[in-house]
């Protein structure tokens, strides 16, 4: 940009990874769009505002480019996250938010001091030694808040669960994506694996201690944030194994618990009562819960499958068995959420709008189309997988023959 060359231009990098983070992502904006519903007015150019932000965030080879893109994102989402006068909820984001976006700022002048450049393939071709540490422990303090990590993930229940529809909806599915690639892109490829056995461990608590929190909550809502907080541990926890297949399945298990995600968060924020006037919108719900859940035959399944596999041939065994524990817990309080929603006699019950069931609709049967043939959203994972572990290629396209 600009006229000059990385690595002292700021540059935007497209390549498999950025490219298909950058479709998924768009397209969870465009399904939030076609359900007006759920926007309070006047949030519409905000939401314009984060997915323009985001964006920027996935396409972006520069670590100070990318604070500025973080910030960006961080506003947009601390004006969405106080709608319905949250404003508890909002302003306990912003104070995380706040102190997070510090550290990644000082994570990024660690780096230009340790390389004396911004640029994501420069800084991994010559970061010092004795600046690493430094420099990783402050990105991932500051990445740790909007990836759903505890305990620096304490404003997600406040945030989800008294705002609007649109607040859980957008960021506990599209700019999460976003911030996971955002940590795989600077985890993995610009510092080669360093620093993953600190972030395995963060996210294996996060799982566990998560589903916990998920299964006291008396409130749905709450619920299903503790659960997208645990999810995001899993991811993490899986990607951190850094292997071909686990970064795999990583993705494979946020593409599903995205889609998942959507239909779930919608339809809890938006139904009244019980689903005995909404039955469609019901049956998407269930669909979503059993993928959640990883019951056979939805998409859910196939993922935690393939977590399974990869962590086994990887000679990991502690991830199978949080897995296994979390999975019992996960299905003990969405099963129960399930038949509380469809046997509570609730005379007050309201139909929901014919698009919001449509899409929900959609979405459910997707899952089970991914459950039975997951083939499409495999080669989404493995192309993401691709451009992420390609570290030669990455510094090749940014850098040229420098």
């Amino acid at each position: 940009m600009g006229g000059w060359k990385a690595p002292f231009g700021i540059v935007l990098v497209l390549d498999s990874a950025s490219f298909y983070t950058l479709l998924v992502v768009n397209i969870i904006f465009l399904l939030i769009s076609l359900m007006p519903q759920i926007t309070d007015k006047g949030l519409s150019i905000i939401l314009l505002i984060l997915l323009a932000s985001t964006n920027g965030l996935i396409l972006t080879g520069d670590i100070f480019n990318s604070f500025v893109f973080m910030e960006i994102t961080a506003a947009a989402a601390y004006i969405i996250a106080s709608s319905k006068k949250n404003y508890y909820g909002a302003y306990k984001y912003l104070i995380v938010g706040s102190i997070a976006g510090g550290f990644y700022l000082l994570g990024a002048i660690y780096s230009y001091l340790g390389t004396g450049s911004l640029n994501f393939a420069d800084i991994s071709l010559n970061m010092k030694e004795s600046f690493l540490p430094y420099v990783a422990l402050m990105l991932f303090i500051g990445l740790a808040v909007e990836s759903k990590i505890l305990p620096l993930a304490g404003w997600v229940p406040d945030v989800y669960a008294s705002g609007s529809p649109l607040t859980p909806a957008i960021l506990g599915t599209g700019v999460t994506f976003t911030m996971i690639y955002l940590l795989s892109r600077i985890f993995i490829t610009v510092f080669n694996g360093y620093f993953l056995d600190v972030i395995y461990i963060f996210g294996l608590l996060t799982l566990i201690l998560a589903e916990i929190a998920a299964f006291k909550q008396e409130k749905l809502l709450k619920a299903l944030a503790f659960s997208s907080i645990a999810q995001a541990g899993l991811v993490l926890s899986v990607i951190s194994l850094n292997t071909y297949d686990s970064l795999k399945a990583g993705y494979f298990h946020l593409l599903n618990d995205a889609t998942a995600k959507i239909i779930l968060f919608v339809i809890a924020a938006t139904v009244v009562g019980s689903f005995m006037k909404n039955k469609t919108a019901g049956i998407s719900f269930s669909i979503a819960s059993f993928s959640l859940i990883g019951f056979p035959l939805f998409a859910g399944f196939r993922s935690k499958l393939l977590i399974l596999q990869s962590s086994f041939e990887s000679g990991n065994y502690i991830l199978p068995a949080a897995l296994l524990f979390s999975t019992i817990i996960e299905a003990a309080y969405l099963l129960k959420w399930n038949i509380h929603l469809w046997y509570e006699n609730n005379e007050k019950s309201e139909k929901i709008p014919w698009n919001i069931v449509l899409i929900t609709l959609i979405l459910s049967l997707f899952i089970i189309y991914i459950g039975l043939f997951p083939d499409t959203y495999l080669k989404i994972a493995e192309n993401i997988t691709n451009g992420l572990m390609n570290y030669k290629a990455y510094v090749t396209t940014v850098l040229g023959g420098m």
